[in-house]
């Protein structure tokens, strides 16, 4: 039987679509097409039924899908146990999450680790949570969304937001920018938005990347809440209020327990704790 088979029959199971799960793989739909064919003609059953939704397990389909999950993770351990332990892990991981985020790690602290992981092929993914990839030593970076796809999440660590305005704007009559997230079950900057608005100031645009709304505050726009590890490198920025910030959000790193214990995977989580200060909390 063949591996590649068995790799596009997990990408369909975990995204649900022979579409995704050839981008996922990095193959055409045709190619992923057949190796499935191939895959359901040397198992004797059908894995998968079709329909205009998607692609949905059969019982048969599960219990493969069940097995096929143990022997990606054994294939897994295999390749750590034979990697030559001078280079680090290898192969790949996906990191998710919202634009800024994975800008700023880009930015800040990415180049370090690639250099010392040279044989590790980090994909960037900035998707909202709805368009995640499970599996396949995927890890996800999110503050007020729910783990899901049995998914469990680790807390990196405390983000402060503060309210600021464009230098050369008047304070008193801007409207709002203000974050939207409709998968977040807790947002609480839009509850913090709420609380600091006063009643006769209008909300002026919406948007789901902090970095689209530091733009717009940057250009005046309007005021926003913005992470002040952004905010306070940018000099046409002014904080409206001094002391505390006015939003803390904790972000939390999901990942999936069937690639959790691969080195790829422990290396990632490693370097995102250990950068989180670095990254995410304003200078000094």
């Amino acid at each position: 039987m063949d591996w590649d088979n068995l790799k596009v029959a997990l990408a369909i199971s975990r995204l649900g679509s022979l579409t995704q799960a050839a981008y996922a793989l990095g193959i055409d739909q045709s190619t992923a097409g057949r190796r499935l064919s191939a895959l359901e003609a040397d198992l004797g059953a059908i894995l998968f039924v079709r329909s205009k939704t998607g692609f949905a397990l059969t019982d048969a389909g599960q219990a493969a899908i069940k097995e096929a999950v143990e022997v990606e993770r054994r294939v897994d351990q295999l390749v750590d146990a034979v990697t030559n332990s001078d280079e680090g892990p290898s192969g790949v991981v996906r990191l998710l999450g919202n634009g800024w985020m994975l800008d700023r790690l880009a930015r800040t602290v990415m180049a370090p680790f690639m250099v010392s992981h040279p044989k590790l092929d980090l994909r960037i993914i900035t998707h909202v949570p709805r368009s995640r990839v499970r599996g396949e030593a995927s890890l996800s970076l999110w503050f007020e969304v729910e783990p899901r796809d049995g998914e469990f999440a680790i807390k990196l660590g405390d983000v402060p937001y503060a309210l600021y305005y464009a230098r050369e704007s008047n304070l008193e009559k801007l409207g709002w920018v203000s974050f939207y997230d409709e998968d977040a079950l807790r947002p609480a900057i839009t509850r913090s938005y709420r609380r600091l608005k006063r009643r006769h100031e209008s909300l002026r645009l919406t948007a789901t990347d902090a970095g689209i709304m530091l733009a717009a505050v940057r250009e005046g726009v309007g005021k926003g809440l913005l992470p002040m590890c952004l905010a306070e490198e940018d000099e046409r920025l002014v904080r409206v209020n001094d002391g505390d910030p006015e939003l803390i959000r904790g972000l939390h790193l999901h990942a999936h327990p069937d690639t959790v214990q691969a080195l790829r995977v422990q290396a990632t989580i490693q370097w995102l704790r250990e950068t989180f200060s670095e990254v995410f909390l304003p200078p000094g």
